[in-house]
């Protein structure tokens, strides 16, 4: 089987981990994956198997990467999508969406390929609604009634606007690598010394970073022990503290080693409660306590869950991990409930929703989870 991924250009978001993920566990099957990329991005932050196909300035395909000279705007490179997909469309099996507005140029292109598929990583009109850009919101709403066959990485999508997976081909959840992303030494949280809350830096409010802040700030005042670890940065302008440390991995390998470095790890998202997450699972398998806002595969026998927008009940949830003597039957659930996001499980999952294009019915799609919580109605 041969399969392209056009992108909007390699980025360090988790999806795109995800998609660097599943196209080599498909390389390792036998199929042919190709990134179809504008020349414009950077190399890809996740090692990927694939072969990367670059679209240059005057919509040359090619494998090696050329200079993309002059300015650059997000229409480009829908543009060099559009001018890839409709050169080589047609030498694929699969052409795989990954993202709402790609959808577009990948349809015009090539409107009567056989086998266009969209994997839902993200509800994405949430994200456009809540930064406020109504043209983006209207192409992701709309980009759900083009003729894809949809997949779904949560039956939570299905359960926000049905519509989503009403002409889908299933649910394939995003994976992991448990060689990297395993298990601390038990000991250490609550002990004696510094106590390091761990969360990842975004700027977009939906991921409620500030929350965290917050949080930290009373429990700091309150005790000299705590400090604060943040991946990546992207903090507020002008927020600091003399306890907050900055550290900025370079690979997965280092993420984990970040996961494994802090007590506590604080996840605060705002929007689509239910949905996957990527810090929470990957601190689930490394074996540290989670404190979230209720996000697969987290839950509160294997996590910690607080509403979202309040500071002050993650404090409470930080305290109550660092004084409970139980918290490690807790944390053996989560590294358990992760080991069923196994890459290969995943990848070959989706191979199958490939080839069989079996459509799910209406009347077959999830309601709401049984324990979503109040706050995510």
């Amino acid at each position: 089987m041969k399969i392209l991924i056009p992108i909007l250009g390699f980025d360090r978001t988790g999806g795109y981990r995800v998609l660097s993920e599943l196209a080599g566990a498909w390389v390792r099957q036998g199929c042919t994956v190709d990134f179809l990329s504008p020349a414009t991005s950077a190399p890809p932050y996740f090692p990927t198997a694939a072969g990367i196909l670059w679209v240059g300035n005057i919509g040359q395909v090619s494998r090696t990467q050329p200079e993309f000279p002059g300015r650059i705007t997000g229409f480009d490179n829908l543009r060099k999508i559009y001018q890839g997909c409709r050169a080589i469309g047609g030498e694929y099996d699969v052409i795989l969406a990954n993202h709402s507005l790609t959808t577009w140029p990948i349809w015009l292109a090539q409107p009567k390929h056989s086998n266009l598929v969209y994997y839902v990583q993200a509800y994405e009109p949430d994200y456009y609604r809540d930064e406020r850009q109504p043209l983006k919101w209207l192409l992701s709403f709309l980009s759900y009634e083009l003729p894809f066959s949809i997949i779904v990485n949560s039956p939570i999508y299905a359960y926000l606007w049905r519509g989503i997976a009403s002409r889908g081909a299933g649910v394939v959840p995003f994976g992991i690598d448990l060689d990297i992303f395993h298990a601390k030494p038990a000991a250490g949280v609550g002990g004696s010394g510094d106590f390091v809350i761990g969360c990842i830096g975004r700027r977009e409010p939906s991921k409620g970073t500030r929350y965290v802040l917050e949080a930290f700030e009373a429990l700091a005042a309150a005790d000299d022990s705590v400090r604060l670890r943040v991946a990546y940065g992207n903090l507020p302008d002008g927020w600091s503290h003399p306890r907050a440390e900055i550290v900025v991995p370079s690979n997965d390998r280092e993420l984990a080693d970040f996961y494994r470095s802090v007590d506590v790890l604080v996840a605060p998202g705002l929007l689509q409660h239910g949905a996957p997450h990527y810090p929470v699972l990957e601190g689930m398998a490394c074996g540290v306590p989670v404190v979230n806002t209720f996000y697969i595969p987290a839950n509160h026998g294997n996590s910690w869950i607080v509403p979202p927008r309040d500071p002050g009940a993650i404090a409470e949830a930080v305290r109550q991990i660092r004084s409970d003597p139980a918290r490690q039957d807790r944390i053996e659930l989560a590294i358990g409930d992760a080991k069923a996001f196994e890459w290969t499980v995943v990848a070959g999952r989706m191979l199958e929703l490939f080839r069989t294009h079996r459509d799910i019915r209406p009347e077959d799609l999830p309601t709401a989870p049984k324990d979503l919580p109040a706050w995510a109605d």
